[in-house]
């Protein structure tokens, strides 16, 4: 008996003398509790906003059934934790406690009303009472969330009070001053939060603070340059959490950046784009930020026990939001304010980092101007060409509305902003007369935006019926004057950002590096002179291409140079994006490329639907600059980027003294088939469309008819020329409403100069010719298909012209679910003794199920062609594609930058009207 109760005294002795765990271990776990409470309240949130959007398609159409998913029982662990916590005063502990009570009340409120409304919904009781008290239940829940978020904020104040009477700060601790400086920026993020509308329904007209965002933006760009420097101090794995936090900022950086520049002015029309920011920018601040704040506080334990920080909830905006201004006025001419003239002085030392940093950072704001220029140029082009047709009264009666639209047209005023914060790091007298000039352009950008919103409204309102399009034409040719003067003036300033670069010595002149780059930017600099002589020539300006002897002799030299000018880099492979042999090859061959193209340069022929530079354009871009600029990004020395060049004949002014279009003039066939057939008659013996009798007089070479018999009552029987001997006639007049299907591959392979700018030119060239009665439809398969355009008539050539602007290449090949989806869209729009066509566009063979075949081969006895058009440098040798085409009772055509033009245009006219 004596030895038990010993040893129940040795079991005891340990547990009465156990110490309290340490103040911040239990503040800690205060704050464990309210951040498992906003998790819980976010959860509840971001339901109600998905329940009430069902909510609104309802109340539009009441036919189907609501539903609320179905949420648990509170979780009570982390509450009781907090309140069973030891290691405060009893006083610090009741404080707290009645905070954490009343916090556990508001939240239960919040479970109790989310269920309420779950049960009503499960009932249907909204069919009953009109949704009456579904909408009260809605507004109680958004204000329960807001008083959550008020309380839980205040309680956290009171835990950040004690945590500093247990540890106050001191500028000498590394541990102390790392976590004040990342409490600040997570106090900053939340007063972000805080100050962004964020309301139930994303259509509301709700005005987003773009100022506050971007003076938010610039601070936090000061702040990161001087983050961190602690780090040295603290033991690891401590110090590494600051480098994540760091870069967990700038993932936050970039989330506002978009923002900023995706406010235009479609987004300002209701509140989805402040709604989808608020919510990226909470994920990002909840689930990256905190986090690495958090595994910091853990990390450091052995060193300082730190406060954590809780989770930030979400809080509906429930007022009325702020109304947003539709008042549009005329765009304001931009101030041309002329460059101040400098002189540079050969410095004595290398340029440091930020002004490298700094110098570059112009060198992207002229390339994201010209970027975002080309989406407006074409779009103007579309529009131009739409226009015309309503400047005669009674013509334009019979037409479609005419609208403009320029919602992918975005100011890079985030990198705008930060250009003029890096810019205190150049030299003050280069500084004035460059950023001077970045304003300029800017104000010119903006100028050009407001005449964009200026026409979109212009034409919603249809003031051309009643002005002839007067003002239509007044902003067009503003826009051809601020195309080429943007286009002088981006000159003017890269050659004055350049000539400082080089006003500071190399750090290293005998490194690989540096003298792979020099070499590069000589070829780069002969690509540009030859791409001058060829916009000279193409405008008038001279009477000859450009001389290409020394560019190719260029091109040559880079090639033999290779191994000594990159001697001792590291070859990753061409797989590995960190592998500079492969910009520097790619330019070398590309040079030669250009050299090539520029002899094949043609004059515009007055029919043609896409001018000549646009290849050229395509090419300098994409193959030379894109290239040199890789190269400038992998260097681990400070190379000065390259500017892109903008396509000046994307847009240009109509003139007609008619004021509509000028006549058209018959088109040339194709270089190709002109070389495959015989002499045919003169022009003026061949008839325009196809004629059925034999003895009419045709293009020379077999024409092959076949016969589609009737299987089911809406075939006809059609006959469909396959020849691609014929000339291509400048007007779809007298040939069938065209249901045309285009099946585009957007794979990974297709970005390539040879490949998708071949078939959007293809495209772009029918879109002059589309009547109101023809029917067009997009389908792309990369990874899995999709309908990128829905049956669009010819009358909103503007709409068809962006979905093919948008057109990009990325992703796998999946083109057995692409000929599905195509032969869908097909046969729900058929367009009875029409042209029902499927063209299906790749760069390469794939795999064609048994289960497909079966398809297009009963497809084509229904009326239902399939053509395939090839695409790369090189035919394909491969005859899946071609039986492929067989069996669809189309063509097959390999499209080349000579025959691109044409070779759409030939399959809208397959089917001439008898």
């Amino acid at each position: 008996m004596q030895t038990l109760l010993c040893s129940l005294l040795l079991l005891a002795r340990p547990l009465a003398a156990a110490p309290a765990e340490p103040p911040p271990q239990t503040l800690n776990q205060y704050v464990a509790f309210l951040s498992q409470s906003v998790d819980v309240v976010n959860g509840r949130c971001l339901a109600l906003k998905a329940y009430e959007a069902e909510v609104q398609r309802y109340r539009k159409k009441a036919d189907g059934t609501l539903r609320l998913p179905s949420s648990g029982p509170l979780e009570t662990y982390y509450y009781q934790k907090a309140l069973a916590a030891t290691g405060l005063t009893a006083a610090e502990r009741q404080l707290l406690t009645t905070g954490a009570q009343g916090l556990w009340q508001r939240l239960n409120q919040i479970d109790q009303t989310g269920k309420a409304l779950e049960t009503y919904v499960r009932l249907g009781d909204y069919r009953r009472d009109n949704l009456s008290r579904s909408d009260s239940l809605v507004r109680a829940l958004q204000t329960l969330a807001g008083q959550f978020g008020q309380e839980k904020d205040a309680c956290y104040q009171q835990i950040r009070q004690i945590y500093r009477r247990y540890q106050p700060y001191q500028a000498s601790d590394p541990y102390l001053v790392a976590e004040h400086e990342m409490e600040q920026v997570l106090q900053s993020q939340q007063a972000l939060l805080s100050a962004l509308p964020f309301v139930l329904h994303d259509d509301s007209p709700a005005a987003w603070p773009a100022d506050r965002v971007q003076q938010h933006m610039l601070a936090d760009a000061e702040r990161l340059q001087r983050f961190g420097q602690t780090a040295p101090r603290i033991g690891y794995p401590a110090s590494s959490m600051l480098a994540s936090f760091k870069t967990a900022l700038q993932a936050m950086q970039a989330l506002k950046s978009r923002a900023i520049d995706d406010n235009t002015y479609a987004a300002r029309q209701s509140a989805r784009h402040g709604n989808e920011v608020y919510l990226a920018l909470l994920q990002a601040l909840n689930q990256d930020l905190l986090a690495m704040y958090h595994s910091f506080v853990n990390y450091s334990q052995s060193a300082r026990a730190l406060l954590d920080y809780p989770s930030v909830s979400i809080t509906f905006l429930t007022e009325s939001p702020a109304p947003i201004s539709r008042t549009v006025a005329s765009a304001a001419p931009f101030v041309n304010s002329p460059p101040l003239a400098f002189s540079t002085r050969p410095a004595t030392a290398p340029a440091s980092h930020a002004t490298f940093l700094a110098l570059n950072a112009y060198v992207d704001f002229i390339n994201e101007s010209l970027r975002q220029l080309h989406t407006l140029q074409v779009g103007l082009r579309n529009y131009q060409s739409s226009a015309e047709y309503q400047r005669d009264p009674a013509r334009s009666q019979k037409r479609a509305a005419l609208t403009y639209a320029h919602d992918d047209y975005k100011l890079p005023t985030s990198l705008y902003q930060l250009l003029r914060l890096n810019s205190q790091s150049i030299p003050l007298p280069y500084r004035a007369s460059v950023s001077g000039q970045a304003e300029v352009l800017m104000n010119m950008l903006i100028e050009m935006d407001q005449l964009s919103i200026e026409l979109t409204n212009y034409t919603a309102d249809k003031r051309y019926q009643q002005d002839q399009l007067q003002r239509s034409d007044a902003i067009l040719d503003r826009y051809a004057y601020l195309f080429d003067a943007f286009d002088q003036k981006k000159e003017r300033l890269y050659t004055d950002i350049r000539r400082i670069y080089e006003s500071y010595p190399t750090a290293s002149p005998g490194s690989s590096w540096n003298r792979a780059g020099k070499a590069l930017l000589s070829a780069v600099d002969s690509n540009r002179a030859v791409l001058a002589g060829i916009r000279a020539y193409l405008s008038g300006q001279s009477d000859r291409l450009p001389e290409t002897a020394s560019l190719e002799a260029m091109g040559r030299q880079l090639m033999a140079d290779e191994y000594s000018n990159l001697n001792g880099l590291t070859r990753y492979g061409r797989s590995n994006g960190l592998c500079p042999y492969t910009p520097y090859e790619d330019l070398a061959e590309s040079s030669l490329r250009f050299a090539e193209l520029t002899k094949r340069i043609a004059l515009p022929r007055p029919t043609a639907t896409s001018h000549p530079y646009e290849s050229v354009y395509y090419f300098y871009n994409n193959q030379l600059i894109y290239p040199y600029n890789k190269f400038c990004e992998l260097a681990k020395e400070n190379r000065l980027k390259a500017i892109n060049q903008p396509d000046l004949f994307a847009f240009r002014r109509q003139a007609s003294a008619t004021g509509l279009p000028p006549a058209p003039v018959p088109v040339s066939p194709p270089e190709s088939a002109r070389a495959r057939r015989e002499p045919s008659p003169s022009p003026a013996t061949t008839p325009a469309t196809p004629v059925s009798p034999p003895s009419a007089p045709v293009a020379a070479g077999p024409t092959l008819r076949d016969t589609v018999y009737v299987e089911r009552l809406r075939v006809d029987t059609m006959y469909v020329d396959r020849s691609r001997d014929r000339a291509v006639s400048p007007s779809l007049a007298g040939f069938a409403p065209n249901n045309m299907v285009l099946l585009l591959d957007v794979s990974g392979s297709m970005d390539s100069p040879y490949k998708l700018p071949l078939l959007k030119r293809s495209v772009k060239a029918l879109l002059t010719l589309l009547r109101p009665e023809d029917q067009l439809s997009i389908v792309v398969y990369s990874g899995k298909a999709r309908v990128a355009l829905k049956p669009t008539s010819g009358a909103h050539v503007d709409e068809i012209a962006r979905v093919i602007d948008e057109l990009t290449s990325t992703g796998d090949t999946d083109g057995n679910g692409g000929l599905k989806l195509a032969y869908k869209v097909a046969d729900k729009h058929y367009i009875r003794a029409g042209n029902n066509r499927i063209i299906l566009a790749t760069d390469g063979e794939f795999a064609i199920s048994g289960e497909v075949l079966q398809l297009i081969e009963d497809r084509a006895r229904q009326d239902i062609s399939l053509t395939v058009f090839t695409f790369g440098r090189n035919a394909l040798t491969g005859q899946g594609l071609q039986k492929l085409s067989q069996l669809g009772r189309g063509t097959f055509v390999h499209v080349t930058p000579q025959n691109a033009t044409n070779q759409l245009i030939l399959e809208a006219q397959a089917r001439p009207v008898r």
